[in-house]
């Protein structure tokens, strides 16, 4: 008996509306899903965490490439496992597929989405159906996180949610880039960041190899980007960051370009050290475009 009234009390907490995520440019992920099954023609599709969303200005790319660009970014922590799975089915020959996973998407915890209830807070509000995807693993080391989604839901159940926040979901564009660009000229200070762990995760460097194998005999052309990461933090975070580029090259899918690249002048952020000011994200683009024109060319 007591079994099953907590049973029943952990799936209200699990059913509880969190209006943050439904007011947020996290509903990214429904209208990504909603972009692919509605293009049935060659595509450019852009796979990564926020600093995707705060770092893209996607009309470049459809000005230069002449194809329609989706951007599927939204929040690192639903974990680049779970970003991969969700859109897997709307890839066909022809279509480019940018890979983009922030550093930390590289340390198990996070490229699975177990370190925090994101996973859970983004796919219940907007993409339930993906909960089919979820692993075992992912499911044991998600249920743990259903008391604190609660509790955080319950708190902001009154949330009034400025529409000039970036971070509203007004502020998405028909790419899925995050615009509100006049809001964020205006950088917030922003600490650099370490990243602790010595090594990335092998695991996760062989579930991408095995996808971009898969996607390849489709005819799908998978592209690994490093992301664009502030300059202090780079440093900081310098030999983890090395070794994932070790590691890559290891196992036969490294990097387009070097690392160093896409390192930016801490200027060009906004507020976390990914998040990129329109200045910063329009020169990442132009950056993207040349280096994808360098690809395809070699590729013809």
């Amino acid at each position: 008996m007591i079994i099953l009234f907590l049973s029943l009390v952990l799936i209200f907490m699990a059913r509880y509306p969190d209006k943050y995520a439904r007011e947020s440019h996290e509903i990214n992920v429904r209208l990504s899903a909603e972009r692919l099954s509605h293009i049935d023609t060659t595509k450019i599709v852009i796979i990564g965490g926020s600093g995707c969303g705060f770092g893209f200005n996607s009309q470049l790319i459809y000005n230069r490439f002449d194809l329609p660009v989706v951007n599927t970014a939204t929040q690192a922590g639903i974990g680049i496992v779970m970003q991969l799975r969700m859109y897997e089915k709307y890839f066909s020959k022809g279509d480019i597929v940018l890979i983009i996973p922030e550093y930390e998407q590289f340390t198990k915890k996070c490229a699975f989405g177990i370190e925090s209830a994101t996973l859970y807070r983004i796919l219940y509000n907007h993409y339930p159906e993906a909960l089919k995807y979820l692993t075992p693993y992912q499911v044991v080391n998600t249920i743990k996180f259903i008391p604190r989604y609660f509790r955080v839901a319950y708190a902001c159940k009154d949330l009034i949610f400025d529409t000039i926040n970036p971070y509203h979901r007004s502020s998405l564009n028909e790419y899925g880039d995050v615009t509100s660009w006049e809001y964020r000229n205006h950088k917030i200070g922003i600490p650099a960041h370490t990243i602790q762990n010595d090594c990335p995760n092998e695991d996760i460097i062989e579930i991408i190899r095995d996808f971009m194998q898969v996607q390849e005999k489709k005819g799908v052309k998978c592209i690994l980007f490093p992301p664009t990461y502030m300059s202090q933090s780079y440093e900081n975070s310098a030999l983890f960051i090395n070794t994932l580029s070790e590691a890559l090259l290891h196992y036969g899918i490294p990097f387009v370009t070097p690392t160093e690249r896409y390192k930016f002048d801490d200027s060009l952020f906004y507020d976390t050290d990914y998040h990129l000011t329109y200045e910063g994200a329009t020169l990442r683009t132009q950056m993207i475009i040349e280096d994808l024109d360098s690809c395809l060319n070699v590729a013809l």
